[in-house]
């Protein structure tokens, strides 16, 4: 490998001919990428689109019809350089480029993919794959880049078996029509869950309807509340096609190229080549979901303490219940958005008791439990409060965002309850860095399967994710504070991991953090299916032999 090429050099960069003939070779559509807000700076100031910008900036709708935009707009712009490009800066400011992609191939079908491989691999482009711009890490854009945008690769098709030629090894659900769904990298939970709706089946997936359902997130993993019933994402996953570094489309499956198939479930996206089709077992759908809506608040220290001890200590038991869902720690505050499937309200009530208790002059409890008929409609009325945005699952798109994330392992909550009470403590008042924990994992997740998902998900109950929101004038210091805080969840949790798809993006020993033992095979694999490099991403495998 060698070092990438990047806009602006003129020693490699391609010529216009070499574009123009790549254009026309993918049908006319290669795209010159601006930033989002381009249209709102002079000299190219226009007052329609700029109102359009402004209006739509924190719509994560709008966000991912852009090529050129991120979820959490911190990624577009380039902070070592100073480059930014905002409605949120004056007119006469300068719009630069930052870390926006300077070309998009916007693919609609398969064999521009390919192309686009194969014309960035002859000339040593660096290469990035987008949908919707829902990564954390920033591994969907780079500076000086060529984009491949998935987005509007949509088919989405249900069907009762695999069509697989090897019957022996085909998982065939016999009647059911709609056992499976195989879509395109540019499918959206929030189209995939309203066609499964239409099936009666559900399937395991995001809570924020707007993430891709083919890229990052199951090919990292993917937790859902479902996980603990049915796995993870990447768990349900029985079948990809994928475009590697020589071009050339490839099925990965439990019977053909088998070790790709194992990295990609679970090895990180933008890795081993682009995803353009996935397949995912599918459920018959829940007779009911219960939600429940739990906010507490303690008036000092020591009652806040003694909660968050007996909320860390119940949780084992809550999933034992068939709970799972998230649950924000704040100052003083504890606040639940808890789910429960096919149970009865009088069931939940019982089961949530003690928490619904704790009433006293020190300590105030405010709840309320409903029943939905399915799963998506839980997501959309309980979760994003009807609003097609969702801003209550991952806050308002538009804005920077800097995560980290800790998987606490069930033995943490069993044995050293005040131990993670107190972590948690610290990080919400002593840092007044907001936590979102996740009752995500346990059930299913803890069966152990063949594929490189990070193995501490399978000893995990809790993901507890930290994260600051600042302006680039304080984003060091911002990342600085995120690292302190899962430094203090790392020290209560020797040996545990990540979950790399909201993680730190310092996040030390990644190696380890986020692949655990799977590492030194995913590595291997990686050489192996892409020994030039091509496809290269901050902390994902191989990352280590480059520098940025």
């Amino acid at each position: 490998s060698s070092c990438r090429c990047l806009h602006g050099d003129p020693n490699c960069w391609p010529q216009d001919r070499d574009w123009k003939i790549f254009n026309a070779s993918i049908q006319g559509r290669l795209i010159a990428v601006k930033p989002p807000a381009w249209p709102c700076h002079d000299p190219h100031y226009d007052h329609h689109l700029c109102e359009l910008a402004t209006e739509n900036w924190s719509d994560p709708a709008w966000r991912s019809d852009q090529p050129g935009a991120m979820m959490a707009d911190n990624w577009e712009m380039d902070d070592a350089r100073n480059e930014s490009c905002s409605v949120r800066d004056p007119r006469s400011s300068r719009c630069e480029q930052g870390s926006v992609p300077v070309y998009a191939v916007n693919v609609s079908q398969v064999f521009q993919v390919e192309l686009a491989v194969a014309f960035a691999s002859k000339h040593n482009l660096l290469l990035v794959v987008k949908n919707t711009g829902h990564d954390y890490l920033g591994r969907s854009t780079a500076r000086g880049s060529l984009s491949i945008w998935m987005h509007h690769l949509r088919e989405l098709r249900f069907h009762g078996d695999l069509g697989c030629d090897q019957a022996e090894h085909c998982d065939d659900r016999g009647l059911d029509p709609a056992a499976y769904v195989t879509i395109g990298a540019g499918v959206t939970w929030n189209q995939l869950y309203e066609a499964a709706l239409e099936h009666r089946h559900d399937i395991v997936g995001a809570s924020c309807p707007w993430v891709g359902a083919a890229g990052g997130f199951a090919q990292g993993g993917g937790h859902s509340l479902l996980s603990p019933v049915f796995g993870l994402a990447a768990d349900n996953v029985v079948e990809l096609q994928v475009v590697t570094a020589d071009g050339k489309r490839k099925v990965a499956s439990e019977w053909q190229n088998e070790d790709l198939f194992w990295a990609l479930r679970g090895g990180g996206g933008g890795t081993f080549g682009v995803v353009v089709s996935l397949t995912y077992r599918t459920y018959p759908a829940l007779e009911n979901a219960i939600f429940a809506s739990v906010n507490v608040t303690a008036k000092d220290r020591p009652s806040f303490e003694t909660l968050l001890e007996e909320f860390a200590r119940m949780n084992p038991e809550l999933w034992s219940d068939g709970w799972s869902g998230f649950f924000n720690v704040g100052n003083f505050s504890l606040s639940l958005r808890y789910v429960l499937p096919n149970k009865t309200l009088a069931f939940a009530c019982s089961s949530l008791n003690f928490l619904l208790g704790l009433q006293h002059n020190r300590i105030q409890t405010h709840y309320s439990l409903k029943s939905y008929a399915s799963f998506y409609e839980l997501i959309q009325q309980a979760l994003c409060g009807s609003d097609p945005s969702c801003p209550n699952v991952g806050g308002p798109a538009g804005n920077p965002v800097l995560p980290a994330s800790r998987l606490i392992p069930t033995q943490a909550l069993n044995s050293f309850p005040t131990k993670v009470s107190r972590a948690l403590a610290k990080i919400a008042l002593d840092f007044q860095v907001p936590i979102v924990g996740a009752l995500v994992a346990g059930g299913q997740v803890s069966v152990p399967r063949d594929s490189a998902v990070n193995p501490a998900w399978r000893d995990s109950l809790w993901l507890v994710i930290v994260s600051v929101s600042a302006p680039r004038s304080q984003r060091k210091e911002a990342a600085t504070l995120v690292s302190r805080a899962n430094k203090v969840l790392i020290d209560i949790t020797p040996g545990s991991g990540s979950y790399m798809n909201e993680a730190d993006y310092n996040e030390p020993h990644f190696q380890r953090s986020f692949f655990g033992s799977h590492y030194k095979r995913l590595y291997e694999i990686k050489q192996r299916v892409d020994p030039g490099g091509l496809f290269v991403c901050h902390h994902c495998v191989g990352s280590e032999d480059w520098t940025q």
